[in-house]
């Protein structure tokens, strides 16, 4: 694929011609009249969009609303000309509606459609429409600002050439997200059942133990102002816990920390939980420190549990074991709130159950699961790879 992409980059432009946006595409304007008896059964909001991502993956159904009008086709490409940062514009492989906050692009006949949502997709087009936003907290962005959007334009013949190795690449990538995401849902049914004790053979000889029996709470940081972030000592941010089982130490954000000042600092062993989220399945997603920390602080929205030693429990296996099935289903009903969901350290402490098999065996299973995470590690590597040469390549074309 790289040598391809090299050719790519070497093409001759002589003959490929300065045009803008709006000579090669438009935006159709269609509206249902009737949408429940037009046979439409795909209605599509911004957040059915991925950010970067060519593909629309998702909808909804029509009984979900009954608000969106616009109409577009299979092979248009949908815009979300609200907050335009945040790059959204997905090729559409069926019919359907759309929020208002979308613009639907459609190919003219001098512009082969297969390459439209390239075009879009490319960091110059997007800067462009950043910078003809215009409004305060949620900026739009309309068509007739992006079709003067200037770029060369390749000759007909080579359009179906440039259309057929990207997608070609495209395909590779989506074979690899494909493995990737069948892995990913193996992975996540082998540590459930690894830390239930279903795939153990001396499941009768764990023991049940109380959450609260084995250590001790503590909070995150406190009595923190806006002028204290930036700079100063490091703190573990609410995404490092929610994201890894295992904390990244390189993955934070900075306080000030004055002398004297009474901050929980992070140990090895620490296992730091999700507190506070806007939805209840956010909440008491867990990661463990493993590494030997100094000076680490936590974030607000998340308080931390430290271990009273590791005889019973070791935190290579409290990193999987808090995220087992029992435990977030645990969690998840525990959560309460209704614009914001929030989980009690005492309910956590006292109510929280599970069994343990003994530390050997917590040492294997935990050395399973970490070779497969480590898997998907490379997987995700992969595919980061590959999507930054499309990117790249994209972006030298157009």
């Amino acid at each position: 694929m790289e040598t391809a992409a090299k050719e790519i980059l070497k093409i001759d432009k002589a003959n490929w011609v300065p045009v803008k946006f709006g000579d090669v595409a438009f935006e159709p304007k269609e509206n249902a009249k009737d949408i429940y008896n037009e046979g439409i059964e795909h209605v599509v909001g911004l957040e059915h969009i991925d950010s970067e991502n060519i593909h629309l993956t998702r909808s909804g159904k029509l009984e979900e609303t009954t608000t969106f009008s616009k109409k577009f086709r299979k092979g248009d490409v949908l815009f979300g000309r609200r907050r335009a940062y945040l790059k959204k514009a997905a090729l559409a492989d069926f019919d359907g509606i759309c929020s208002g906050d979308i613009t639907v692009f459609r190919a003219k006949k001098n512009l082969l459609p297969e390459l439209l949502p390239f075009i879009v997709n490319n960091e110059k087009f997007f800067d462009y429409a950043i910078k003809h936003s215009a409004g305060g907290l949620s900026p739009r962005v309309k068509f007739k600002d992006l079709a003067n959007y200037e770029f060369l334009l390749p000759p007909k013949d080579q359009q179906a050439q440039l259309a057929e190795l990207l997608w070609a690449m495209d395909e590779v990538i989506e074979r690899e997200v494909s493995i990737f995401n069948t892995y990913k849902l193996f992975f996540k049914r082998f540590l459930f059942n690894s830390v239930s004790g279903k795939l153990s053979k001396n499941y009768s000889s764990w023991k049940e133990h109380l959450f609260g029996k084995l250590g001790e709470t503590y909070g995150g940081l406190s009595g923190k102002s806006k002028n204290d972030f930036g700079e100063g000592s490091p703190y573990i941010n609410y995404m490092n816990v929610f994201s890894n089982s295992k904390v990244n130490p390189l993955m934070v954000d900075f306080v000030k920390i004055l002398n004297g000042e009474n901050q929980n600092e992070v140990k090895y062993g620490d296992i730091l939980i999700t507190g506070s989220s806007e939805t209840p399945e956010e909440v008491g997603m867990a990661s463990v420190v493993l590494d030997q920390l100094k000076g680490y602080y936590l974030n607000s929205f998340c308080f931390g549990f430290r271990l009273y030693h590791f005889n019973t429990l070791l935190p290579e296996y409290a990193r999987f074991l808090m995220r087992g099935e029992k435990v977030r289903k645990f969690m998840f009903n525990r959560a309460q709130g209704s614009t914001r969901f929030n989980l009690s350290k005492t309910t956590v402490k006292e109510k929280l159950r599970f069994f343990l098999p003994n530390l050997s065996e917590q040492k294997e299973i935990a050395q399973n699961l970490d070779l497969m995470e480590n898997n998907l590690f490379v997987f995700e590597d992969k595919i980061s790879k590959s999507k930054a040469l499309q990117k790249s390549l994209i972006n030298q074309i157009f």
